[in-house]
C-alpha cells in the first residue's frame, strides 16, 4: 500500500504514525498469533474519524465564511451526496439493530466512494483563487485520513467474516459531480466545491459515529 499525503507539523507526525501502525497491521495479517488485537485498532480507528470529522468541518466552515454567495446558491436545490443510495441507519434504534458486519460494509462503501472525489475536492481548493494555504492541506490530510481509515475498516470486516470470498465486491455508488466541478461559470464551479465540502462533513460524521457504536458494541459489550 502506498500513500502520498499532504503532511505539516504535528498532526502530520500522527498520521504517519497511523500509517505505520496500519502498514504493520497489514504485513502481519496472515500471522494470527501476531495480529494487533481488534480492540486496539477499534480504539485507533475511533481516534483518527474523530480527528479527520474536525478536519472536514473546518474545510466546510471555512469555505463558508470565505465564499458563501447567494448569487451562486439562488435558485439552487442542494442535492443529495453522491453516497445517499448507501443503505446506513437513521436513527439510535436502526444503530443499534443492524449487524456489526453490515455497518462495516456501509462504512467501507462510504469510505471507497469519496476516493475519486477527495483528489478532486483538494486540487479545487488548492487552485482556488482567494482560499487559504491551510484549507487545501486540510483537504489533502482528510484524503489520506479517509484512505487509512479504510484500511482499518477492512481489516476489522475481513476478522469478522468466517468464509470470505477473494477479491469481494463492495456496491458504492459512483461520483458523477465532476463536470460541475471543472465548470468554467464560477458560480456552478464553487457550489459544486461547497456539496463535496459539505457531503464529506456529513459522511465522515457517520463513519466516525458508527465507529464509536461499533467500539462500544465490541469492545465494551454495550457497556459504555
Amino acid at each position: 500500500m502506498q500513500l502520498t499525503l499532504t503532511l505539516s507539523g504535528s498532526a502530520g507526525m500522527q498520521l504517519l504514525l497511523l500509517v505505520s501502525s496500519l502498514l504493520l497491521w497489514e504485513n502481519v495479517s496472515s500471522k494470527p498469533t501476531a495480529m494487533v488485537p481488534t480492540d486496539d485498532l477499534y480504539t485507533r480507528l475511533a481516534e483518527l474519524s474523530h480527528n479527520t470529522f474536525i478536519l472536514a468541518a473546518d474545510v466546510y466552515r471555512e469555505f463558508d465564511l470565505d465564499f458563501f454567495d447567494k448569487t451562486w446558491i439562488t435558485d439552487r436545490t442542494l442535492p443529495l451526496c453522491h453516497t445517499a443510495s448507501i443503505h446506513t441507519p437513521e436513527n439510535r434504534e436502526e444503530v443499534h439493530e443492524i449487524k456489526t458486519e453490515d455497518l462495516l460494509k456501509a462504512m467501507i462503501n462510504v469510505s471507497i466512494s469519496w476516493k475519486e472525489p477527495l483528489k478532486h475536492l483538494v486540487s479545487a481548493l488548492t487552485a482556488l483563487p482567494g482560499a487559504s494555504e491551510s484549507m487545501g492541506k486540510k483537504a489533502a490530510d482528510i484524503k489520506g485520513r479517509n484512505l487509512i481509515i479504510l484500511e482499518g475498516l477492512q481489516t476489522i470486516y475481513n476478522r469478522t467474516q468466517a468464509n470470505i470470498e477473494e477479491n469481494e465486491n463492495f456496491d458504492y455508488p459512483a461520483w458523477t459531480g465532476l463536470e460541475e466541478l471543472q465548470s468554467p461559470n464560477e458560480d456552478t464551479h464553487l457550489f459544486a466545491v461547497y456539496n463535496l465540502c459539505r457531503c464529506i462533513k456529513r459522511d465522515i460524521h457517520k463513519i466516525d459515529s458508527y465507529i464509536k457504536v461499533l467500539r462500544c458494541r465490541v469492545v465494551f459489550q454495550n457497556e459504555c
